[in-house]
């Protein structure tokens, strides 16, 4: 029962982080970016400073389809 438990706790962790670098690659497709190397910086730095990278400084592009949510 144990096991079963510390399984399932991994999985969803490993889900979260999956997650997280789903939304990084999507952020930085959305801004016309080729995601990789938003991957690598998030993997050697910090995902979330990927993330705040991409928000302040890179604008979304209205023209590959995306809904702007502004």
């Amino acid at each position: 029962m144990e096991s079963i438990l510390t399984l399932g706790v991994l999985l969803f962790f490993f889900y979260l982080i999956y997650l997280l670098f789903a939304h990084i690659g999507a952020m930085a497709r959305r801004r016309g970016h080729n995601p990789w190397p938003w991957w690598v910086i998030s993997v050697l730095w910090s995902p979330f400073g990927s993330i705040a990278i991409l928000w302040l400084f890179f604008a979304i592009k209205s023209n590959d389809g995306w809904r702007r949510l502004s």
